[in-house]
């Protein structure tokens, strides 16, 4: 187990540095940005193209604490992720220290294995939001490709498994969804 995470601090600069570089694909055309220090939420979440609707669930609600701008937005879509990626941490938690749920050796350890990740991404995204806040934009958005990297190690971990499609699939590709958006607005910062 040593070796696997060892491998995986090889590996994981890596993946983050191609995932920095390569711009996200989004199969649609993006809204051009403002030219204006102001952003409202729908011109940021159209940003995002197919992910719109996303957006706007997830950022919307929040729109009383919201700035109007590309730095104010981009914090509110990092703490959106942080918070999904938050309770599904607690949901992994909750489901491995469950007796009554049945668990096969492969489930068991993928379980485990996702929790851990889970909390490290929270915790890059933590560090994102801080980073934002203190002027590092692009650190910020390293720490979101890094969190959304650790999302998409648990999903490849665990793709093997059959009850993993119900458990984790649908909230991998959430908070990995929400990372493509809280980039796609953090582009709009200005350098």
């Amino acid at each position: 187990m040593a070796s696997f995470y060892a491998a995986i601090g090889f590996i994981l600069p890596f993946l983050l540095t191609v995932e920095v570089a390569l711009p996200q694909s989004t199969g649609s055309p993006a809204a051009a940005p403002p030219t204006t220090g102001s952003l409202s939420i729908e011109d940021a979440c159209k940003q995002s193209a197919e992910f719109y609707d996303l957006c706007m669930a997830r950022l919307s609600p929040d729109r009383s604490s919201l700035t109007a701008d590309p730095v104010g937005l981009t914090r509110a879509a990092i703490l959106a992720v942080q918070k999904n990626a938050s309770e599904t941490a607690t949901f992994l938690s909750s489901i491995d220290e469950d007796d009554n749920f049945n668990k096969t050796a492969q489930l068991q350890q993928c379980l485990e294995d996702c929790g851990e990740r889970y909390e490290a991404a929270v915790e890059q995204l933590t560090d994102a939001t801080m980073a934002l806040d203190t002027g590092a934009y692009d650190e910020s958005q390293a720490l979101v490709s890094a969190g959304q990297a650790e999302v998409k190690l648990c999903q490849r971990g665990c793709q093997d498994v059959a009850e993993h499609r119900s458990i984790l699939m649908a909230r991998n590709t959430e908070v990995d969804h929400l990372c493509n958006i809280t980039l796609a607005i953090a582009k709009l910062i200005p350098r």
